[in-house]
């Protein structure tokens, strides 16, 4: 017979379950498509091109908040800016979490841990300190870029990826990297082409069914155990590495001011007791990762739209020439006098870099517009369906940067602005490293098309090959599928003597 207490706790167990099954009938579900006992969606769901799939449903259902089920675990899909804002800025205490990946702490989930990384990361890197890398921004672009398409322009994507990881390395680790070959540079590119496969969303079913961790790995299907070894092991590989290489350069008095270096001081100095070496080896190993990655894609979008796009690549030249004349190369203070190269930022829209985001967990549960979401629902804010919306953007498949001018200017009411408002994400998780990656892509633009023009490969009977852009299936980091083209030096520019301080510099 139950006990007082045994009664209680039963009473109170069913009030919960009530009120959560009166909660559910009084405020439905968002929209969704059919799910299938146990399984729910997951058999729905593809592992590519998952973003241009969560835009689909609502298209059909009239809804853009879309609700999806894959082995009892909920997942919100938001295809509206609106919505976004409101449920992860503004509703930020309860939409804010993420799933856990312990090396990097934008996987953190809201609590201690990820405000402790948060402040240290934004305390080195923010707007106030942009000053002290902008110096860096010009080096790489102009002793490093630059030269290696003069060189050879047909290992542009090598050159792209080069320059930016070489950037983020240094202010990162205060490592000088060298111009080509670099075996730091090597050895990161494996292992953060492992992170975006390691983090997609939807990559392995473990993601919704955390039960499958347990799963042994000879089961079938079950290779994500030895793929999460490899991954780990090349990224830990490639961040100690560059902790070692940092702590040796400060020892030996050679140091340049770096994240690492100020901090690792600062330890040592007993200035921040709750830092660790851990917590700088993390931050400094997701500054040169997941910052690199994403300003590669964007600079190859880039160089994808002149190619495909002659006249606008011909237009933002005059609008160069026309500030910079014929013998100097851009600074980033010419941006403001650069409209139409600035407004080029629609290579943010044409290619969502990161078309899913990072997604969110709920906290708790909520209702908004009348739906319901459960507590622990992945929340997925869809950069891809935001930004490819025709009632926002017309023709969206088209390149085309007039979107965000207005009389000849930036148009300073822009419903949604790629740069800020969708491709670094929102609320408190929005990425801190954003005011960093916006100046480096201008100047990697603007200095490509002030030296070079951008133009198709030619067949065996010399005709131009024709242009089909394509975009690889991952949802994490979108880049361009692999494609030819030519960087030949503009006539009437003596590029020789524009590039002529650079063209033998070997370490940067």
């Amino acid at each position: 017979m139950l006990g007082l207490q045994e009664v209680a706790v039963l009473s109170l167990c069913l009030t919960v379950l009530l009120y959560i099954y009166r909660k559910r009938k009084s405020n439905p579900l968002p929209p969704g498509i059919p799910r299938w006992p146990i399984v729910g969606n997951a058999l729905s769901i593809p592992m590519d091109y998952t973003h241009r799939f969560y835009k689909q449903p609502g298209e059909k259902l009239g809804s853009k908040i879309l609700y999806l089920e894959a082995f009892g675990q909920p997942m919100v899909i938001l295809n509206d800016h609106r919505m976004a804002k409101d449920l992860l800025e503004k509703r930020s205490s309860i939409y804010s979490s993420r799933m856990k990946i312990d090396l990097f702490f934008s996987f953190f989930p809201y609590g201690d841990a990820w405000r402790r990384d948060r402040r240290l990361f934004t305390q080195y890197f923010s707007p106030k300190t942009l000053h002290r890398d902008q110096e860096r921004i010009v080096d790489f672009v102009r002793k490093g870029l630059l030269p290696n398409l003069y060189h050879s322009p047909s290992d542009f994507r090598s050159h792209i990826r080069s320059c930016m990881e070489g950037f983020a390395i240094a202010i990162a680790y205060g490592l000088q990297v060298r111009r080509t070959n670099d075996p730091i540079i090597g050895l990161s590119e494996d292992a953060f082409s492992a992170i975006t496969s390691a983090v997609a969303p939807g990559r392995f079913l473990v993601d919704v069914f955390p039960i499958l961790k347990y799963v042994p790995g000879w089961v079938p299907g079950a290779n994500f155990q030895k793929l999460a070894r490899r991954w780990k092991a090349l990224i830990m590989q490639v961040t100690e590495d560059s902790y070692e290489a940092a702590v040796k350069t400060m020892n030996n008095g050679t140091a340049q001011k770096s994240f690492a270096s100020d901090n690792l001081t600062l330890q040592s100095e007993g200035s921040d007791p709750e830092v660790s070496v851990d917590d700088i080896k993390r931050i400094g190993q997701q500054v040169y990762g997941a910052g690199s990655e994403t300003t590669v894609a964007s600079s190859i979008t880039f160089i994808l739209a002149m190619l495909k796009y002659p006249d606008i690549q011909k237009r933002a030249q005059r609008e160069l020439d026309s500030v910079l004349g014929l013998n100097r190369l851009p600074d980033l203070s010419d941006q403001a006098q650069l409209p139409y190269l600035s407004a080029i930022m629609e290579v943010l829209r044409w290619n969502p870099i990161v078309p899913l985001g990072v997604p969110h967990f709920t906290d708790e549960e909520d209702v908004y517009e009348g739906y319901y979401t459960p507590k622990g629902s992945i929340v997925i804010a869809n950069a891809y369906g935001m930004l490819y919306d025709k009632e926002i953007f017309p023709d969206p498949h088209v390149f085309q940067p007039e979107r965000f001018l207005k009389d000849g200017k930036l148009s300073p009411d822009m419903t949604i602005d790629p740069e800020v408002a969708v491709t670094f994400g929102f609320g408190r998780r929005i990425c801190p490293g954003a005011y960093l990656a916006l100046p480096l892509l201008y100047l990697t633009a603007a200095s490509i098309l002030t030296v070079f023009d951008i133009l198709p490969e030619l067949d065996a009977e010399g005709s131009p090959l024709e242009v089909v852009p394509e975009f690889s299936a991952a949802s994490l980091v979108s880049e361009p599928l692999p494609f030819r083209c030519q960087f030949v030096p503009r006539k009437g520019k003596n590029v020789e003597n524009l590039l002529k301080d650079y063209l033998h510099v070997e370490i940067i």
